[in-house]
C-alpha cells in the first residue's frame, strides 16, 4: 500500500532535517568567511601597522578575533566531523522519507533513520544536536506509526 498524501508530521521532520543540516554546514562556512576577511584585512592593515609601531602605537585586530573566538565551539575546529554529520543527518531523513512512502514494507529504513540522527548528534555534540530532537522523536514514532499520521483513528 502506497501513501500518497504527505502528513504534517513528515513536512516537519524534512524541516527539521534541512535546519540541522543547516546548523552543522553554516558555522564553518562563516568561520572560514572572517579567517579569509581577517587574512585580507591583516595584508591591506600591514603598511600601516608598521608605522603605527615605529610611533608607539599598538595595533592589532583583536575585534575580529574576539568575532571569531566567540564563534567557535569544538565542532568548528573540525570541518570534517561537520560535513560527516551533515551526510548523516540527510541520510536519516532520507531514510524517514523513504519508510513514509511505503509504510508497510520498509522496516529497515524505518530502524536505521534514528541511528543515523542519533550518529549525527554524537558527530555534532548535544547543543547543537538539541536541534535534531523533534526529528529524532518523529522517527522513532514512525517505528510505532509508519505512516507518520498521528490525527487518523486506527480501526
Amino acid at each position: 500500500m502506497k501513501n500518497n498524501s504527505v502528513t504534517p508530521a513528515l513536512a516537519f521532520l524534512i524541516a527539521d532535517v534541512a535546519l540541522g543540516v543547516a546548523f552543522v554546514l553554516l558555522p564553518p562556512v562563516v568561520l572560514g568567511f572572517l579567517v579569509l576577511l581577517k587574512d585580507v584585512f591583516g595584508v591591506l592593515i600591514l603598511p600601516f601597522s608598521f608605522l603605527f609601531g615605529l610611533a608607539g602605537w599598538s595595533s592589532d585586530m583583536s575585534s575580529l578575533d574576539s568575532v571569531m573566538g566567540g564563534l567557535t565551539p569544538s565542532m568548528l575546529r573540525h570541518p570534517i566531523r561537520a560535513v560527516i554529520a551533515a551526510a548523516f543527518i540527510a541520510l536519516g531523513g532520507l531514510c524517514s522519507v523513504l519508510a513514509c512512502s511505503s509504510p508497510r514494507a520498509a522496516h529497515v529504513e524505518r530502524l536505521v533513520a534514528p541511528v543515523f540522527t542519533v550518529v549525527a548528534i554524537l558527530l555534532m555534540g548535544v547543543d547543537v544536536g538539541l536541534v535534531l530532537l523533534p526529528a529524532l522523536l518523529l522517527q522513532l514514532s514512525a517505528l510505532r506509526y509508519p505512516e507518520l499520521d498521528f490525527f487518523t483513528r486506527r480501526k
